[in-house]
Formats: structure tokens, sequence, C-alpha cells
């Protein structure tokens, strides 16, 4: 008999990523929160809450045993689950963030980017250890196959020499008039960009960040630091920023930012809101090999004796290493959950992660806004 405990959780925000990209059939499956809990048979669904009214009648019609409310306050006033997932716009991440906290639950799923800016982003950091909740941050390529595959694929091409990263898409880059509300690419999906780069650059060891003069609360704590008032990455710090493109409206379509670290001496993040299609990529660039990532892409080659040229090494597509069939990003997330509240496992995208990703975006457009 299996005496496994059985976790109970709730939704707030039942919208795109909440629920209805589950209805995407060219996605990959499961897309959604909604869809990935239901799908976990340690996991009970049991309440869900949107402020669209219409929004919520449609995931109530999908989720029959679910309680519905409409809004987090009526949902903790009536429930206390064990995990609250919070898919709602950036804007209000930090206001939901806070009152789930209020509510105790063992353990908050908090959808990327953290908050719009690093001093909301703090305050959820102070709350969740005052209050002692964990908070997991779903930076999806944290617990995606490819991008675990390849980052164990990086001891087969030898020494780092260069990280490129590249994010394309329509949306601005970055609009100053969208401070409030986070609707940039910097902030929608650049964080995820930041974040899958410091994924490859962290240490193993690296697993939760420390301000200087502050006690150690964990490496990844170590990674941040306060310099004149700002917040900084320091796996990713003082970058030089370049090709910067605007439209009519002052608003950022195009840049580069530039990095040289320890662990690599070339690191660039490229985003672009001029693009007529959407890309996330990224190449890594060893003294033995190259490994290509990103959505739909997964490619290792490795040095072996040219059949061009006599006498020298070419880069070859190594075919023992396959792309995962499917990248399970969705349901590891979930998993990950369930096994950090079984004591099995770390969280393996941390609050503190999600954070340092922030910082890095934070710092790039405070660049723009001086440029």
């Amino acid at each position: 008999m299996n005496n496994e405990p059985e976790y109970t959780a709730a939704i707030v925000g039942c919208g795109r990523i909440g629920y209805s990209l589950a209805l995407d059939k060219k996605r990959e499956q499961p897309a959604s929160h909604t869809s990935a809990l239901n799908l976990n048979p340690r996991i009970k669904l049991v309440a869900g809450c949107d402020t669209n009214a219409d929004a919520l009648d449609v995931w109530k019609k999908a989720n029959p045993q679910a309680e519905t409310f409409a809004s987090s306050e009526q949902l903790y006033q009536n429930k206390v689950p064990d995990i609250v997932v919070i898919a709602v716009d950036e804007k209000n991440h930090l206001e939901e963030s806070l009152l789930a906290m209020e509510a105790h639950p063992r353990l908050i799923i908090l959808e990327k980017p953290v908050a719009t800016n690093m001093k909301s982003a703090m305050k959820i950091l102070d709350a969740g250890r005052d209050k002692n909740i964990p908070v997991l941050v779903n930076h999806e390529r944290r617990f995606s196959n490819d991008y675990i595959l390849a980052k164990q694929c990086m001891e087969k091409i030898g020494n780092l020499q260069s990280i490129r990263a590249s994010l394309m898409s329509g949306m601005a880059v970055y609009n100053p008039r969208e401070e409030e509300s986070g609707a940039y690419s910097l902030l929608h999906d650049g964080t995820h960009l930041a974040d899958a780069v410091l994924f490859f650059l962290e240490n193993d060891s690296l697993s939760g960040l420390v301000q200087s003069g502050e006690r150690e609360k964990g490496l990844l704590w170590k990674a941040l630091h306060l310099k004149s008032g700002k917040w900084h990455n320091s796996l990713l710090h003082n970058p030089t920023v370049s090709g910067v493109m605007r439209d009519e409206n002052r608003c950022v379509r195009q840049m580069s930012a530039h990095y040289s670290t320890d662990a690599c001496p070339d690191v660039s993040l490229f985003v672009s809101g001029r693009s007529k299609y959407f890309g996330f990529e990224i190449e890594i660039t060893g003294t033995l090999g190259r490994i290509t990532v990103g959505n739909g892409i997964f490619n290792v080659e490795t040095r072996e004796e040219s059949s061009l040229y006599t006498g020298f090494y070419s880069l070859k597509k190594n075919d023992d290493i396959k792309a995962p069939k499917k990248t399970g990003y969705f349901s590891n997330m979930v998993q990950n959950a369930v096994d950090f509240l079984d004591g099995k496992e770390k969280l393996r995208s941390s609050l503190q992660s999600g954070i340092n990703a922030l910082a890095v975006m934070e710092e790039i457009k405070d660049c723009l806004s001086k440029a």
C-alpha cells in the first residue's frame, strides 16, 4: 500500500499559463500549471481563483472537482492548501505573494519573473524568510530535460570560450512607459534567458545568494551584491551594452549585453523586439566542441579528425547524444515541488535564483535608461 502523502494545491490566476496553454495542440503537454498539477498523482487540485469571471468559469468547467473563488482573499478564507501557485500578471506578483504567505502554505510556486523590479522582489524574499515559506520560481529551463542534458554535456566540450544567448520576438525589449506592468521582453521572457545562462555558468554546488557583511545564507545568495544602492549579480555584472535600436516612441527594439566572467570570458545576451518570429537559443562554445540548445533545437558537436583538411580537426555532430523526446519542463517542475515537500530534493529553481536573473535584467535596463 502506498503511504505517500497527497498534497493539496490551489491556483491564483486561471488564464494563459495557469490553464489555457493546455489547449494548445502544438505545445508539448503539460503546458500549464493546471494540467501539470492534475497529472501528478501526488497532488490534488482543490481550488482556483481569478478576478476574471469568464476565465474562472472556463476553468471550473475543466476542473469540476475544485472550488472557485473570485479573489485570493476569499480563497484563503476557505482553504489552506499545501501548495499555492501564483500565475497572475507580473505587476501583481508582489501583492499576491504577500497574501499567499499570510495563509502559510507549505510551498509557493511563483511564475517568472519574480517581480517587476528588485525592490519588490526583495520584499518577497524578506517575507518568505520571516514566515519560513519556500518559493519555487517557474524558470522552466532548469527543469527541462534538454537543458539538463546540455549542462551535463559541457564537460565534453573543454574549457568555455563563449556563450551566446538570443531572444527574438516582436515585443519591445524595454518600454519605460510599462515600468509598472513589466510588459516588455527584458522581463517577460528575458529573465528566462538570463536564468538559463546562469544555469550553465553556476557551479553544481551553487544552490542557494549574502549581502556583503552579512552571515552566509547559501552560495546563490553570495552571487548577489548591493552596490551603490542597487543589487547586482556577480556572475553576470557590469555589462557593456551595444547595438541599441529604438523606435519612434523611444522604446528599445534591439540590444546586446556583453560580459566577461571567471567561468567564461565571453558571454552575450542578444534581445530583439524587431523579429517577425519567436526564437530562444543558447550556443555554448568550448575548446573541444559546441552545444546549441533552444526552442526545438538541440545539438552537440565535438572535435574529430577533419574530413576536409589533412592534419586538422573539425567539429562534427555527436550522434551518440540524442535530444530527449520530451523536455518534461512542466511535469518535472511539479515533481520537484513534490520531492521538495517530501524532503527528498532541494528546489531546482529557488526564489533566490529567480531574483539573480531579475538582477541581471534590471542592470541592463538601468544601462538602457541612461543611454
